[in-house]
């Protein structure tokens, strides 16, 4: 005897097959999107934390290089008077007296001559002079039998080689009675035979505590070392070089190697911590889910109504950034931005203030939300800056400030900022780790503008940034952009590069800055031939012109 299947039940059992379906393949889509998140995250983290110490490495290096530089330079420029004064002995406690006290990082200096130079003098002479620790100037004739001068490294070496140089640390005793480092330039008469040495000594304490202060993470440490490995900030007694550490290092130009370890479990907390959140949400949206599976068309309705409130959320966030961006500008100026993705991490502004132009094109690092959400905090801090007056370096200075305070995610901005007089054409500009400014004098080809190191803003509170000034001439068009211009790239990957934009400025020189970026524009989307656009694109052009002066902006 058989029996007619229930439809209802066969329904029943159908809908729950698809909803094992839809479970199994949504757990699925989870853990993959988990797993992906968790490893690009750490990638991405890793990479910028990897910048970050680049950064704080070269900072470190070019610290020391200024410092040792203008020792150099000051004994060097020294060499001449000892020969000059070679009949006067008791002249160069002068020389070496002067050098200590007008260089701030030189501790103390000796014109040390060769046995019995001076026979009125004795078989030694050494003219030294220190600093005395209450701001007079010591003089000691160091030379002697207990102080054989010419057998030590810091004579003997230069003497041997004929070349300046610098030695390895050590600890002056009986001199300055600090940890030292001797710089030494051998003088030869004109036979080339050295009779003498002239030095600078400097201090090494307060550049190892800078070095030993540095920590960008929890638990990371830096190591200075000499020329020939002499650890002069060693690493901490409990510290050892784990596989999972970051490990920048950079050579000064003496030879001293600066390394900053820092372990990845630091750098990753956020990350790690962002995956078990990612977690938690997925086994919860994963028991939602299940839930909602069993009424199929509530599922479909919630989901269209998440997909449309997702959109119009993205919708109203470009919205706002468009209506903070595209305001009214005067005609001296000409914008264009065009995010890669519903909002973008780019950011552009201009103000005027007392008939002076400031201007500031910036890029956030990443992409999406966050990075316009971070691109937009700048801008604050830009026109907080703009109406206190400030110049660019302090302007930088605070956007640095305000990004760095709390800025977990490690995110940074790198920033142009200029402030340009239009009537007489004089501008003071701060280039934070941000492409160079394109300069179109009027009647020439397009240059890349001159610009200091300096890091992006974000990434290392308390940086000392440095700005620049140059002079234009009116009819100068000025382009600041950000890489999306010249990394916009075609189907084959080839980039539109420097040289296209330079060939482009020259060619449109003399177009007004709305009509010079809206070409701008149209020549990427020209090269580009619609392929996908992967990073924002944003462009201002200024116009030096003394007519323009008053914007009314």
């Amino acid at each position: 005897m058989f029996t007619k299947a229930n439809p209802a039940r066969l329904k029943t059992r159908s809908v729950k097959r698809i909803n094992f379906a839809v479970v199994a393949v949504t757990a699925t889509l989870f853990l993959a999107i988990a797993v992906f998140v968790a490893f690009s995250t750490s990638k991405m983290m890793e990479n910028e934390a990897r910048s970050t110490v680049e950064n704080v490495v070269k900072a470190t290096v070019g610290r020391i290089d200024r410092q040792m530089a203008s020792v150099e330079s000051a004994v060097e420029n020294s060499a001449w008077i000892v020969e000059e004064r070679i009949s006067d002995p008791d002249y160069m406690f002068r020389i070496t007296g002067e050098l200590v006290q007008n260089n701030p990082f030189i501790v103390g200096s000796t014109v040390a001559f060769e046995p019995n130079f001076f026979p009125s003098k004795g078989y030694y002479y050494s003219a030294f002079s220190c600093k005395d620790g209450k701001g007079g100037i010591k003089r000691i004739q160091q030379g002697g039998e207990t102080f054989r001068y010419h057998e030590m490294d810091w004579y003997r070496i230069p003497k041997e080689s004929g070349k300046p140089s610098w030695c390895e640390p050590y600890f002056d005793k009986g001199g300055a009675e600090v940890m030292m480092c001797t710089y030494s330039v051998p003088l030869a008469n004109r036979d080339g035979k050295v009779f003498a040495v002239l030095t600078a000594d400097i201090s090494l304490d307060d550049l190892t505590h800078h070095v030993a202060a540095i920590k960008p993470y929890p638990n990371s440490y830096a190591v200075l070392s000499s020329q020939h490995g002499r650890p002069l900030v060693p690493a901490p007694a409990d510290a050892a070089k784990a596989s999972d550490t970051v490990v920048i290092s950079g050579q000064a130009g003496n030879g001293w190697t600066v390394e900053l370890v820092c372990p990845l479990s630091n750098i990753l907390q956020g990350a790690r911590s962002l995956v078990r959140r990612i977690a938690l949400f997925s086994v919860v949206g994963l028991g939602l889910i299940f839930f909602v599976s069993w009424s199929f068309s509530t599922r479909l309705q919630r989901a269209t109504a998440t997909s449309e409130r997702l959109s119009s959320e993205l919708g109203i966030a470009r919205t706002i950034q468009s209506s903070v961006l595209k305001r009214r500008a005067p005609q001296c100026i000409g914008t264009v931005l065009r995010p890669a993705r519903e909002v973008g991490g780019d950011l552009y502004d201009f103000r005027e203030k007392d008939g002076v132009l400031y201007f500031a094109v910036g890029d956030a690092s990443g992409k999406g939300i966050p990075a316009a959400l971070f691109a937009f905090l700048a801008g604050a801090g830009f026109r907080m800056a703009t109406d206190m007056g400030l110049p660019p370096d302090e302007i930088v200075s605070r956007i640095n400030a305000l990004l760095c305070k709390d800025n977990g995610a490690c995110m940074f901005v790198t920033l142009f900022v200029g402030r340009i007089d239009l009537s007489s054409g004089r501008m003071e500009y701060c280039n934070a780790g941000h492409t160079p400014l394109v300069v179109v004098p009027p009647g020439k080809g397009a240059e890349f503008l001159a610009a200091k190191k300096n890091i992006a803003v974000g990434v290392l509170d308390e940086y000392s940034y440095a700005q620049q000034e140059a002079v234009f001439a009116p009819g100068t068009m000025l382009l600041a952009y950000t890489d999306g211009v010249t990394e916009a790239e075609r189907a084959d990957h080839e980039q539109y590069g420097e040289g296209r934009l330079l060939a482009y400025a020259s060619a449109h020189a003399k177009d007004a800055p709305s009509v010079f970026v809206d070409g701008l524009e149209r020549d990427l989307d020209a090269f580009t031939s619609g392929a996908e656009q992967y990073d924002d694109i944003t462009a201002l052009a200024v116009l030096v012109d003394g007519e323009s002066a008053k914007l009314g902006v």
